[in-house]
């Protein structure tokens, strides 16, 4: 008789998984009970079930646990990670088929396919996902993975070297060859100060360029070299990517296995704008295995790329989609480089803005609030941070302070269509009706086929009494959108 801790371990499991049956409540409904938010009929229905379903108590129990770590802001017990730790196999030790800690890191990686921010019941949600990186941590410092690192090109990967007006090098950093005729893109942080870029190709050719295009939110540069055949790596189709994926991040491209380290895609942040296009990914989430900070290239098992990280965290990191370098040189434009100023660019600033956006995604307003400020104040021009810390003041009706960081936005970018909207409906509701419809004509110049904005300009129109203005919005609001076009209408009657 096999009485193995894991032997045991595995049993118990099984037992606990066999108490459910189709009457038990969803975890949606345990989450909301946890947080006291069930409407009172639902609440009486979930109570007389949990009395007699000890499957239900035991999720409940968990799920008030993790509560209580949310809440209270605790270290995680000792005694908890002791038994974690108790859980890896012994070096040597002979496995058959496969073994726990691989059943555990399999559950977790099932447990990622819901990202934070699909939890209905938020603060559920991210406990659970810093105890899944706790966990993570303890097996995979005994039993790494077995990676199985995908074949890439790796003449498609160049150094950059950042240099000042006398030739010193600055900085040096990996870039990744987009597009055979010439692209190259990489971090941007790494560039700041310099005058001069110097690309070295993987067969020792050297080009130098002194302009980039940048997006300081995604810590992204492009850059372009006079050459149109170069080995470029193809480009991963994000929109066949799913969450719980396994990807690669390639931190040196010349190594096979080594040279790669394993993640799993925990979490698509959509773009924040209301209109952009349907599925656009602002940021990938990635789960890093690793104790170490880490940063380059991500690739997908077939060896496309993906992305670049942008952070450099021990465990959740954000990459920008390589999608994003095509979309910065059609529609940005190429900057001299001496323009990035040192002092204002920071890593830490983007590390502040990912934990203020996932404190946002789990509507912990204060906590987003203070990381936004604090990302702000290491970098100014960080456009994203302005506008989601003006949501936070729209949120807390605090109107003069939400305006305010839509127009610091405006200041670094008055084509940012996002704040010229989210500036006139500020003004809208403060009753600033000429300041609105100034904010949106000039949202609408930019896109005249927003119908939200249109529509908008239209209820303005009327607040003033200016029905015929409004309705001369009314024949291509209808066209749009149906929907909106027929509101209007019914509203200037």
């Amino acid at each position: 008789m096999n009485t193995s801790f894991e032997e045991n371990l595995k049993n118990m499991l099984q037992v606990v998984d066999s108490m459910k049956t189709p009457d038990c409540l969803d975890t949606n409904t345990i989450g909301f009970y946890a947080e006291s938010k069930l409407p009172l009929e639902d609440k009486e229905k979930a109570e007389t079930h949990l009395q007699s379903c000890l499957y239900c108590l035991k999720q409940l129990n968990d799920m008030q646990e993790l509560l209580y770590y949310q809440e209270h802001k605790v270290a995680i017990s000792p005694k908890l990670i002791e038994k974690l730790r108790g859980l890896r196999l012994k070096q040597g030790e002979k496995v058959h088929k496969e073994s726990l800690a691989q059943i555990i890191i399999r559950n977790i990686k099932n447990f990622l396919l819901f990202s934070t921010s699909q939890w209905r019941y938020s603060a559920v949600g991210l406990a659970s996902a810093c105890i899944t990186s706790l966990i993570i941590l303890f097996f995979l410092r005994s039993e790494p993975l077995n990676v199985s690192a995908p074949h890439i090109d790796s003449n498609s990967f160049v150094n950059i070297k950042a240099l000042n007006d006398s030739g010193k090098v600055l900085s040096e950093a990996q870039g990744v060859i987009v597009d055979s005729k010439g692209l190259v893109a990489s971090n941007l942080y790494q560039l700041a100060g310099a005058s001069t870029i110097q690309i070295t190709l993987h067969d020792g050719r050297t080009y130098k360029t002194r302009n980039i295009w940048k997006d300081e939110d995604k810590n992204l540069a492009v850059m372009k070299i006079n050459n149109e055949a170069l080995p470029s790596i193809p480009i991963a189709d994000i929109s066949q990517i799913n969450i719980g994926q396994s990807v690669f991040v390639v931190t040196d491209p010349s190594k096979a296995t080594k040279g790669f380290k394993e993640s799993l895609i925990s979490d698509f942040k959509q773009m924040p704008g209301r209109h952009k296009e349907v599925g656009a990914v602002q940021y990938i989430q990635l789960a890093t295995f690793t104790t170490n900070t880490t940063k380059g290239a991500l690739i997908d098992k077939e060896g496309k790329l993906v992305g670049l990280l942008i952070t450099e965290e021990k465990n959740i990191n954000l990459a920008a989609p390589i999608a994003d370098a095509g979309r910065l040189v059609k529609e940005g434009k190429a900057i001299p480089v001496s323009e990035l100023k040192r002092g204002r660019f920071s890593a830490d600033a983007l590390t502040f803005y990912l934990k203020g956006i996932l404190a946002r995604d789990t509507e912990r307003w204060d906590e987003a609030m203070d990381y936004y400020k604090k990302a702000l104040k290491l970098n100014p021009n960080l456009e994203g941070a302005h506008i989601e810390l003006g949501y936070i003041y729209y949120i807390k009706r605090l109107f003069p302070l939400e305006a305010q960081e839509y127009e610091d936005v405006l200041k670094i970018n008055p084509k940012n269509e996002d704040a010229l909207y989210s500036l006139g409906t500020n003004f809208e509701t403060r009753g600033l009706f000429k300041q609105a419809i100034e904010n949106y004509e000039k949202a609408l110049a930019l896109d005249p086929e927003d119908a939200e904005t249109i529509f908008e300009l239209g209820v303005v129109y009327l607040a003033q009494g200016q029905k015929d203005k409004a309705m001369a919005l009314y024949p291509k609001l209808k066209t749009i959108d149906p929907g909106y076009g027929e509101v209007l209408r019914r509203l200037s009657k």
